[in-house]
């Protein structure tokens, strides 16, 4: 993997201990045997089970191949679920109508396991582990198994691959003269992206940030050229509905919207706690992003950003939180001790995944323990490590940035 240097300074960081780094044969060997699991569970999954989300991604293809609508009950769904996504997505989706529902089914899953390598590869180079594709193939294999990557097989999701896109982006894979396409165009499928380009605003690197902006307008261009009155409907109409995900008290929404739902309170009261909830965690999300990236820390300074929009986001059910991959790698590149103690913590959470412990179809929630503790560990834990990496962002220390200081940490760093 080529070098590339960030836009904000790089930390140039220490070997990793040597009991850390003796762990790395003992990672890649779980890893091989637990990715290996995921994988064929997941191929044969994709092989027997129709994947609800992919499939409307298909019968979203098709619609704009032959003219059909995207929104209206004439949407030629399968499954009887709508399209949610803007024009543009659907244009994309478009090789998906190509292929047999069964090979696109495999194609996808085995597109997304590829996805989570890539993110993770970028991570562990960028946090200087060494020999970053052995630890590359140990940590995407662990993660390939947890219940955020499970849901996002079962259904056939799309967001490792924004995420994946994101990812080139702010940790400086993408080149230099059209980087900003990765969230511009991640935006322009789905809009919760473009928050990450508060990375480009504290790093103050406007020319990224304008092309963000910019590469996301040509993607509603598209879409508006493509299909106009249905484009003007979605940015108008279907774009400010905020409940399209499900309702808050959903067990698998474990954004803090459903935290708060199923303490017994009404969706109202939840949704209106988070409109300035919501600015709250932006606010704070800008001043921690700034702190890691003046100390050098672009990972850091992502997986705060990453926390802090699952955790704001009107609902996030788990597949929404596939950027918790980064875990796997931050752990051994971790700030501190409670940033590594919490982050494999939260591991364990998604390991779980025990949402279900609520019955489904459940009509009303309450309090209960230990039952509240167990169904919403997943982002109860969320909001620790989110807190805690707060409190690492401020103690977090500038680096040098005089000149001799500079080329002295043109390395990448965590």
């Amino acid at each position: 993997m080529p070098k590339t240097v960030e836009a904000s300074q790089q930390r140039a960081l220490p070997p990793l201990h040597p009991w850390l780094a003796r762990l790395q044969p003992v990672v890649v060997i779980v890893g091989l045997v637990v990715g290996a699991i995921a994988l064929y569970r997941g191929i044969r999954h994709a092989i027997e089970q129709y994947l609800l989300d992919v499939g409307v991604f298909q019968d979203a293809g098709r619609a704009m191949m032959n003219n059909f609508p995207l929104y209206s009950e004439d949407f030629p769904t399968r499954s009887g679920f709508r399209f949610i996504y803007p024009p543009f997505a659907a244009w994309l989706f478009e090789p998906l109508a190509w292929m047999e529902e069964n090979l696109m089914e495999v194609v996808w899953t085995i597109a997304t396991f590829v996805a989570v390598f890539l993110v993770v590869a970028m991570a562990v180079h960028r946090l200087q582990l060494g020999k970053w594709w052995l630890w590359s193939i140990g940590l995407a294999g662990m993660a390939f198994y947890i219940e955020p990557l499970r849901a996002h097989v079962m259904y056939g999701q799309i967001n490792i691959f924004l995420i994946l896109l994101v990812c080139a982006d702010v940790l400086g894979y993408t080149p230099r003269k059209i980087r900003g396409i990765g969230i511009g165009v991640a935006a322009g499928i789905k809009i919760t992206p473009a928050a990450y380009a508060l990375i480009f605003l504290v790093r103050k690197d406007w020319w990224s940030l304008a092309r963000s902006f910019v590469f996301f307008l040509v993607t509603a261009i598209i879409g508006a050229v493509l299909r106009w009155d249905e484009s003007i409907y979605y940015w108008t109409e279907e774009f400010l509905v905020s409940d399209r995900g499900g309702a808050p008290p959903y067990p698998p929404n474990q954004a803090l919207t459903g935290l708060i739902a199923r303490l017994g309170t009404s969706n109202e009261f939840a949704q209106m706690v988070m409109k300035p909830g919501f600015v709250l965690i932006a606010v704070l999300c800008l001043w921690g992003a700034w702190r890691f990236e003046r100390a050098g820390r672009p990972v850091h300074s992502f997986m705060l950003v990453i926390m802090g929009i699952v955790l704001a986001t009107p609902v996030a059910v788990t597949h929404h939180w596939s950027g918790v991959v980064l875990l796997f790698p931050l752990v051994f590149r971790a700030a501190n001790k409670w940033v590594a103690g919490v982050a494999v913590l939260s591991i364990v959470t998604h390991y779980m995944g025990q949402h279900k412990i609520y019955p489904p179809e459940q009509p009303h929630y309450d309090f209960a323990f230990p039952e509240y503790f167990i169904g919403n560990a997943q982002g109860l834990v969320g909001v620790l490590f989110f807190v805690v990496l707060l409190i690492a962002a401020y103690r977090s220390t500038p680096l040098d940035t005089t000149p001799q200081a500079t080329s002295e940490n043109r390395t990448v760093g965590a």
